[in-house]
């Protein structure tokens, strides 16, 4: 179960997206790099192949398959999933939404390439797949796509698909979320629940050649009975609300634009969230939760957080590289013209993540300690990590525009900000996480 969020600023244009990934407790997940490579073919499976132009790119990858559970390339393309569960069954031989994810970072410049990519793929191929680092779980996929510019919701369910463009302040979770205010859907559910003239083409469904009134997306193809097992309803109004709340501060804008670092603390501080139960318990009431801790069912727990700050000119890259973000800090990777420059540890590539694996293992043991993740509602812990939080992210918002500043220093520079991250991280654990 998982939560992909996205904040625009007040020009329309994406401004920070993030996701938490929820899944098995005991699965690592690591940020790893993926280096362009020469064009080539690959493939996703028996006879799906795809042009692989390889884009670089950040992945957010379990380490049991080839997927990744969101990404940002090099292009400034971000995506995340998320599984839903429909009346139309997902294949289970079918390729995984992650791994559709990842190829869509590989080949696509742009959100609306991505958009694009993977609703023509769902259509032509069968997704689905076992998606469950232990046991079976089989699921269809919604994805958020942003770039730069423009972001959009896509939901599919088998071979059909609907989109609309993301709001100002928008979420998903593992429930569908687009009704009879979709852009576009698939010609096969257009039949259905969209009829047009025969003569209309609708390519977009605001088409005049319509029929009648569409009907709902969401109600035509979303299988009710596992909104009891994944609490996405309430997890995304959470979210939603926490988005309102950042869009809202007006006091703390310049010139009607969002301050540069006003807005990512609070953002943050949604993903950690334990809002929608407070005494979340064992079982499903924890799901409620935006920030999910282990229990005994379902076995979901947040195991990793990543958040894109767009910036003019690139991105600020936030990750945890371990589960539970309310009891973990965001370090930073900078975006900059097109290339990734860490800012905390060096950059890894999936043949060589072990440390990062090795890492994440590390912290989900000293996690899965008694009452150690009981700190994230404690005073003192809250301060002492949102203290060491605020000073990494002035760290980091001062490197990127030195970044633009001094070209000819850059790899001096960034080994002296990357220092100062470093410490403060080492210090702060070293403190707590023990």
């Amino acid at each position: 179960m998982c939560d992909t969020l996205i904040l625009h600023n007040s020009r329309g244009n994406p401004f920070i997206f993030g996701k938490n990934s929820d899944r098995h407790p005991e699965e690592p997940q690591a940020l790893v790099y993926i280096p362009a490579q020469e064009p080539k073919v690959a493939k996703l499976g028996e006879g799906i192949e795809y042009p692989d132009m390889s884009y670089d790119f950040l992945l957010s990858k379990p380490s049991w398959i080839d997927g990744g559970e969101m990404g940002l390339n090099n292009r400034g393309l971000a995506i995340g999933n998320e599984a839903v569960f429909s009346r139309f069954k997902p294949d289970k031989k079918g390729v995984l939404g992650m791994d559709i994810l990842r190829a869509a970072l590989s080949v696509c410049a742009t959100a609306k390439e991505a958009l694009n990519f993977i609703s023509s793929f769902v259509e032509r191929f069968p997704q689905g797949g076992n998606g469950a680092y232990k046991g079976k779980l089989f699921y269809n996929n919604s994805f958020l796509i942003a770039d730069p510019d423009e972001a959009y919701i896509l939901e599919t369910a088998g071979p059909r698909w609907a989109w609309r463009k993301a709001m100002i302040a928008d979420a998903i979770s593992n429930i569908y979320c687009i009704e009879d205010d979709f852009t576009c859907i698939d010609a096969m559910t257009r039949k259905e629940i969209a009829l047009v003239n025969d003569k209309g083409d609708c390519s977009d469904e605001t088409d005049r050649d319509r029929k009648e009134q569409r009907g709902s997306w969401k109600k035509y193809v979303e299988d009710k009975k596992y909104l009891f097992f994944t609490q996405g309803e309430q997890r995304r109004s959470t979210s939603l609300a926490g988005l309102l709340r950042i869009a809202a501060e007006s006091d703390k804008t310049e010139g009607g634009q969002i301050l540069f670092s006003s807005a990512i603390e609070p953002f943050f501080a949604i993903l950690r969230s334990h809002k929608g139960a407070s005494k979340p318990g064992a079982f499903l009431n924890r799901m409620k939760n935006v920030c999910i801790h282990p229990g005994i069912f379902p076995k979901s727990a947040t195991t990793a957080s990543m958040v894109i700050e767009y910036c003019k000119g690139g991105a600020i890259i936030w990750y945890t590289d371990s589960s539970f973000p309310c009891v973990s800090l965001y370090k930073p990777v900078l975006l900059k013209d097109g290339h990734f420059y860490a800012l905390w540890k060096p950059l890894l590539t999936e043949n060589n993540a072990e440390k990062s694996y090795s890492y994440w293992e590390a912290r989900k043991n000293w996690a899965s300690k008694p009452r150690k993740l009981e700190l994230s509602s404690q005073q003192a812990f809250v301060q002492s990590r949102d203290i060491a939080q605020k000073s990494i992210v002035e760290i980091a918002h001062q490197a990127f525009p030195a970044m633009i500043k001094e070209k000819t220093s850059t790899e001096r520079m960034l080994s002296v900000y990357a220092s100062e991250v470093a410490a403060i991280v080492g210090e702060w654990e070293e403190h707590w996480i023990n």
